[in-house]
């Protein structure tokens, strides 16, 4: 199974036991397949990232709008042209910089929904929407060819879905949105923590590789972590009300 087959799945798996949002589903597989950027044969891909914030800062600045997104989206290309393959980014620092970059990209992504009103058009939140092109936007940034596909056309069914009132709409909880990202990065790191090349966990500050041992401890710390910030949603699982 390729790489990204593999780290797809198991983030995908984790994230159905913990979280019923399809947001933070998608946001768990997102956050799995970004690590692997640092890789060499992914330096073309990694200039074009760059260049597509640079471009999409520039345009936004046209329309007097943030130019965040741009720029957080150019910092996470420099970061993997930067690094080594299973260095940095592979590291228990560089998830907790990646997660947060993409925190803020989804973030004031969604805060662009007070420039707009769309009210007149679609019962959808404009926040939902927002969302919705932001997650696509990373799917064609970060996924495989065919993963993003698929990826973009569970969104569109997802909007349609909402829009003709098949789905509820559910309330963003920004926390489950933070879990979900570092969920999809820790699950990558830990899932390469079992391959005969494992990680180095403290990079930059340390090159010391560790296996299995590791990603087992870290696999338990994020399901305890879990477990004590929602509480609520593992009553509601087990219905134990």
């Amino acid at each position: 199974m390729s790489s990204y087959k593999g780290h797809t799945i198991f983030a995908f798996i984790l994230s159905l036991f913990m979280f019923y949002d399809p947001f933070a589903i998608a946001l768990a597989v997102i956050g799995a397949n970004i690590p692997d950027f640092d890789h060499e044969f992914k330096r073309n891909h990694v200039l074009i990232i760059i260049s597509v914030g640079m471009i999409l800062s520039i345009v936004l600045y046209l329309l007097n709008l943030p130019i965040y997104l741009g720029l957080i989206i150019s910092l996470l290309g420099f970061i993997f042209l930067v690094s080594s393959h299973r260095g940095f980014t592979h590291s228990i620092l560089g998830c907790i910089v990646l997660g947060v970059f993409i925190f803020l990209l989804v973030y004031f992504g969604m805060d662009l929904s007070s420039y707009f009103n769309l009210s007149a058009i679609t019962s959808i939140p404009l926040n939902y929407i927002i969302l919705v092109v932001v997650l696509v936007f990373l799917a064609i940034l970060f996924l495989n060819k065919k993963l993003s596909l698929a990826f973009v056309l569970f969104m569109i069914l997802f909007l349609g879905l909402l829009y003709f009132g098949f789905l509820p709409i559910l309330r963003i909880n920004v926390h489950i949105l933070i879990f979900s990202i570092f969920l999809g990065l820790f699950s990558h790191m830990i899932l390469d923590s079992f391959s005969p090349s494992g990680i180095k966990p403290f990079s930059p500050f340390s090159d010391k590789k560790y296996y299995k041992k590791l990603g087992i401890l870290i696999f338990f710390i994020v399901i305890a972590l879990y477990l004590v910030l929602f509480y609520n949603k593992l009553i509601f699982y087990f219905g134990l009300f």
